[in-house]
């Protein structure tokens, strides 16, 4: 029997910089909304869907969705909590054997459908990977490309600008083996970093990202109304 696939949409209520950030109307939806129309193509191809959230509108957008809702507890809906706790508990709560975990953030809904199906047959040929990473270029320095594997550079004494090849997490799509959240979390040894050769990309993080946002959606669905005028 082929296992399932289970995509996370991690989306809890506090953020600093912008309040309720994944409920900030983008184009008449909420952010969160964008990423769960997203995920919904995805579940006639072998996928699972839940969100995580600690947020009763969110919940309530789930149930409008008909997409499963985890209840996240409190102590895994703070600042602190890192994303491999939010999947530790999400696989726990379901109790059902999957081959991936794909975690998908609201605050990067620029993504294209075929970057999940790529992501999954990368990890499928390359065996000694044990997760995989979107990544683009940036003017600031996070990390470096070694045979495909994504290596963070925390303490690197270089300047950014003596650095040639810099690239960052997108957020835009995150997958891991399940066997890494089996009985306990194993955090990945080795990060396949696949890079986007899309420039058209956006991580919510303060007012400019939702500005850029706005720009590039209402810019594609511009694009879409003249194809079909």
């Amino acid at each position: 029997m082929i296992k399932k696939n289970l995509v996370i949409i991690p989306a809890r209520k506090g953020s600093k910089r912008i309040k309720d950030k994944n409920l900030v109307k983008v184009l008449n939806k909420p952010l969160v909304l964008w990423t769960i129309n997203f995920a919904k193509k995805l579940k006639k191809k072998n996928y699972d869907l839940v969100v995580s959230s600690d947020c009763e509108k969110i919940k309530k957008i789930c149930n409008k969705e008909n997409v499963l809702f985890i209840k996240r507890p409190k102590k895994l809906s703070n600042d602190h909590t890192s994303m491999h706790e939010v999947i530790f508990n999400a696989i726990k709560n379901l109790n059902k054997d999957y081959e991936y975990i794909i975690l998908l953030q609201p605050t990067s809904p620029l993504r294209k459908l075929d970057l999940i199906s790529k992501s999954i047959r990368i990890l499928n040929l390359k065996r000694n990977f044990d997760s995989l990473t979107h990544l683009a270029k940036n003017r600031s320095f996070t990390g470096k490309i070694i045979n495909n594997r994504w290596v963070p550079d925390y303490h690197s004494k270089r300047r950014s600008q003596d650095i040639n090849d810099k690239f960052l997490p997108t957020g835009n799509l995150y997958v891991y083996r399940s066997f890494l959240y089996k009985n306990k979390i194993k955090f990945p040894k080795k990060t396949y970093g696949l890079i986007s050769d899309n420039e058209k990309w956006v991580d919510i993080d303060n007012q400019e990202d939702l500005i850029l946002l706005n720009f590039y959606l209402t810019k594609k669905q511009n694009r879409k109304i003249l194809l079909k005028s």
